[in-house]
């Protein structure tokens, strides 16, 4: 049979080990093997790329949720959408009116001097607000012709699109370093990044809005009852079956099968990855190339 989404996946596993009684206990099999894939495999329907927004002062940002391994991090200083403030406005106010509101997403956040302002819609030019001094920043009264850039508060779909000559790449430093050196204390462009405790800190902190764009692994897709399927199940249904019937075996007592599931398990992992490689290098040869003068 077919295995191209989660039920097809559960009654395949259920098949194989030929127990009718485990409906309960296969999906915790595939979530396991998920698991498992997302420790051992890096290929290229895995990268994902996602934009945030700076804010000047603040140098801590939390990662993505579904993080798994770093490939690049770089910026410009565009912004998502800019425009005006058309008239006063005070600290409590319902509704934002705009110069021109045309390049902004129909929701998000704001930013206006150092107040973060979400609004829920907008018609012409006017937002429609939902809350005032948002992620912990402080309502204030903002005057016409204020300027008014619209961020991205959290990671979200999206790659920084202008020419590479406006582009910089952020350079990784171990935790250690930053906080030896003035790197995280300084204001400025930001040079270089690193990691802990689920965040990720640029050094020197930034000194505006930038819009950084983060290329990275990112965890394969759990299958569920609502995500029933997945570009990763609908090329390697294999991978699947194998991980769950080798996450089965051992609630199951029968260690005798634990080591084939392994075997399969592990040469469908090496297989695909090794594709994987492959297909990144196909129709060119491999040179090294003097990109000196290139810019």
């Amino acid at each position: 049979m077919a295995i191209s989404t989660y039920s097809e996946l559960q009654t395949a596993v259920a098949n194989w080990l030929d127990r009718d009684d485990l409906s309960a206990r296969i999906p915790e099999f595939v979530a396991l093997a998920e698991t498992r894939m997302n420790r051992v495999l890096r290929i290229r329907i895995m990268e994902k790329e996602q934009i945030l927004s700076t804010i000047g002062g603040s140098k801590r940002y939390l990662m993505p949720t579904d993080y798994l391994q770093m490939l690049a991090i770089k910026y410009n200083n565009s912004q998502i959408a800019s425009t005006t403030l058309n008239g006063d406005i005070s600290d409590s106010v319902a509704s934002i009116t705009l110069t021109d509101a045309s390049s902004l997403s129909a929701s998000g956040t704001i930013l206006i001097g150092t107040e973060q302002i979400t609004y829920s819609g907008k018609i012409a030019n006017v937002l429609t607000v939902s809350a005032r001094g948002a992620n912990s920043t402080t309502k204030a009264e903002h005057t016409t012709g204020a300027t008014v850039v619209e961020i991205y508060t959290t990671w979200g779909s999206g790659s920084i699109s202008t020419g590479a000559s406006s582009i910089r790449t952020m350079q990784y430093i171990t935790p250690e370093i930053m906080a030896r050196t003035n790197t995280g204390t300084s204001t400025g462009l930001p040079q270089s990044y690193t990691m802990r405790a689920g965040y990720i800190y640029f050094g020197p902190v930034p000194d505006a809005v930038y819009t950084v764009e983060m290329t990275y692994y990112a965890k394969i897709p759990s299958l569920s009852d609502v995500t029933t399927t997945s570009t990763m199940l609908t090329h390697n249904p294999d991978l699947y079956l194998y991980g769950a019937l080798l996450e089965a075996e051992p609630f199951l007592m029968n260690d005798a099968r634990i080591q084939l599931w392994a075997t399969a398990f592990g040469e469908a992992v090496n297989n695909l990855q090794l594709q994987d490689d492959k297909d990144s290098h196909s129709g060119t040869e491999l040179r090294v190339m003097n990109t000196g003068g290139y810019y």
